[in-house]
């Protein structure tokens, strides 16, 4: 009997994309296309110039690194307690961190296993302004990452991290990493903005510069300045009509006052563009508006409410083009409009952009936009159905 897979995503005429929760994904998982939140790890060597992974770099017990390399690449180091309970990281480690590190939230993350006996570590993150902060964690003969987070006190003169075992026996571990704001996939350096959301086509850099996380390190729009800008400009023009699909996280509470996406030109001010963008719900409406330079601004308000609910996912899709322009909802069409628009008529002078977060310089949407495709087509409604269907299940809508 053969095994049934399910339905497939529609790739045909895809030319860009992401997906930031693609195969497993969380604070201390990568993913092929979601590496992680951008961060710098500020126990790595290129730093500060003292990578902890090295014996001299440890006060207290000194560790040995003959068990070879972790699946970072990294040393795998051993830490015997028999004769100091602890050992601690360097100062001149951090020195050159001190006014960065500052006043921030950081996070002290290490891979730990027993090869003895089972029993608790202590983990520490000291500053000496606030003091110590504390955890300790139940560490097995296997590698587990364990992390603790602390705000740091106001202009410390000194900052450590530290690894204390009272009850004795040896630790190996590997990969160390202090960066600001929770925990995130390891990196031995820095996870540049450009470095961390990987285009599903390979093809564009995406920067991640102006977006933020949540505590489970996705990325996330705020409502409030928030954008994801890619430059469409060339695609958009030889097309008929353009479609934008995804999974789009409404949180409970957030207003809606803008949509999830928009194509505009001279995205990053205020003032006339040429292009479409589109409001979920303004007034409890949905507004559609399209422009280019032979037919004007065109726009159109829908009455009877909206079909959007904060708190909810929603899989939404919009075409848009000489053909119309049309709103799915979870795999059905929801609103249709028929202006005279074309995308070869788009201003030449400036350059159009796809504006994920952000409908308009001023509107911006309070969302988790997972997962967001651009096709260089218009795509069919059995083909809006098919990836509605792939979608449902894994984000419970």
């Amino acid at each position: 009997m053969g095994i049934h897979r399910g339905p497939n995503m529609e790739k045909g005429g895809l030319i860009f994309g992401y997906d930031s929760g693609h195969g497993v994904c969380d604070n201390h998982t990568s993913s092929r296309f979601y590496q992680g939140k951008p961060t710098t790890n500020y126990l790595s060597d290129g730093l500060s110039g003292y990578n902890v992974v090295q014996g001299s770099r440890w006060n207290g017990a000194t560790p040995t690194f003959t068990k070879g390399m972790s699946e970072f690449n990294t040393l795998v180091g051993t830490y015997n307690t028999s004769g100091t309970s602890y050992m601690y990281s360097h100062d001149y480690v951090l020195d050159d961190d001190l006014s960065t590190l500052s006043s921030q939230v950081v996070t002290f993350s290490i891979y730990l296993r027993r090869t003895d006996t089972l029993g608790t570590v202590g983990m520490r993150i000291y500053d000496n302004v606030s003091g110590y902060s504390t955890i300790y964690a139940d560490v097995t003969g296997q590698f587990q990452r364990f992390s603790i987070t602390k705000t740091l006190g106001a202009n410390p003169t000194r900052i450590f991290v530290m690894i204390d075992n009272t009850n004795g026996g040896i630790i190996d571990f590997h990969s160390p990493m202090l960066e600001k704001g929770e925990a995130s996939p390891f990196v031995d350096g820095t996870r540049s903005s450009t470095e961390s959301l990987i285009d599903l086509k390979r093809t564009t850099d995406i920067d991640m510069s102006n977006l933020s996380f949540d505590s489970t390190g996705q990325p996330t729009f705020d409502g409030t300045d928030d954008v994801m800008s890619i430059n469409v400009d060339e695609i958009v023009r030889r097309s008929n009509d353009i479609t934008i699909d995804g999974i789009v996280e409404i949180p409970s509470g957030a207003g809606l006052s803008g949509g999830p996406w928009s194509i505009l030109t001279d995205h990053s001010v205020a003032g006339d563009k040429d292009g479409f963008w589109w409001h979920m719900n303004l007034s409890s409406q949905v507004y559609f508006r399209v422009e280019d330079n032979v037919s004007g601004e065109q726009g159109v308000t829908f009455s009877g409410g909206t079909p959007f609910v904060a708190g909810n996912t929603y899989h939404i899709t919009t075409v848009v083009g000489s053909s119309g322009v049309f709103l799915y909802v979870n795999g059905e069409l929801s609103k249709t409009y028929n202006p005279s628009f074309n995308w070869g008529n788009i201003s030449s002078s400036q350059t159009a952009y796809l504006n994920i977060g952000r409908t308009y310089p001023n509107y911006y949407l309070n969302s988790k936009n997972r997962v967001v495709r651009m096709y260089g087509r218009g795509l069919t409604a059995d083909e809006i159905k098919q990836n509605y269907n792939v979608y449902k299940k894994r984000f419970n809508i």
